[in-house]
């Protein structure tokens, strides 16, 4: 049996076209690839291949720093605070009263019991003192109003004993709730004698104690002589304290 040969139809130029697109085809991708070695091997060559592509001599690119991780657990000292201050309460010493010796009056501090004679105080520097014998209680002889009347009267009288008219008598205090301050001058009532004097207390008589003092003074209203607390009583016949002063010095 005889084989049967059947020729091939040969290819045109469209053939021809294909094979030659096909050797274009792996030609250039022996170039690239081998392009792409070079520059991997020699990165300088990616100038001369493109310009505006990074070389480089650009600035490499920004290093991202390592993330943190978690926080540390740190122990932090206590802090000791100081210890609250407390004031210490310190006694003061109290100062101790100390008694003060009480001074004994005088004669002219006390009063003249009712009919009886006072002896002349303890001169203390004042010129005149009261007459010994005198600040005593006696019926109202200094004018006519009899027991309508309450007051002081009498002289004073200098160094030789002779009236001494021109002196000043205050009487200062309290008589029944009222102020009393009232003067007389001696030689002002002649009945009383040459240096006579009378003050004015009341209309009628009032017992006191010690409440009214009485002292000399000249005409610029300077003592001469120290306060003298007279006694009143609130019957007839002993409604004028009768004191009488002499000059020592």
């Amino acid at each position: 049996m005889e084989d049967i040969y059947n020729p091939k139809p040969r290819r045109g130029l469209a053939g021809l076209f294909l094979n030659c697109l096909s050797f274009v085809f792996v030609l250039a991708s022996l170039l690239g690839a081998s392009g792409i070695a070079a520059i991997f091997a020699n990165p300088a060559l990616i100038e001369v291949v493109d310009p505006f592509l990074p070389g480089p001599d650009l600035e490499p690119a920004p290093t991202i720093p390592p993330t943190l991780g978690f926080p540390t657990v740190t122990n932090t000292p206590e802090i000791q605070l100081p210890p609250t201050w407390t004031p210490t309460i310190t006694d003061t010493p109290t100062a101790t009263a100390t008694d003060t010796p009480t001074p004994e009056p005088t004669a002219t501090d006390t009063p003249t019991p009712a009919g009886t004679d006072t002896p002349g105080p303890t001169p203390t520097g004042a010129p005149f003192v009261v007459q010994p014998g005198s600040n005593v209680l006696v019926a109202n002889f200094a004018n006519d109003l009899g027991c309508s009347w309450m007051g002081i009267a009498g002289q004073v009288f200098d160094k030789n004993r002779n009236a001494l008219p021109g002196i000043t008598v205050h009487a200062e205090g309290q008589l029944a709730g009222q102020l009393v301050n009232q003067d007389g001058l001696t030689g002002g009532n002649p009945r009383i004698g040459p240096a006579g004097y009378s003050i004015d207390l009341s209309d009628h008589p009032i017992a006191t104690s010690s409440t009214i003092w009485v002292q000399l003074r000249d005409t610029a209203g300077l003592p001469l002589s120290d306060k003298v607390f007279i006694t009143t009583s609130d019957q007839c016949d002993k409604n004028l304290v009768f004191i009488n002063w002499n000059q020592i010095r």
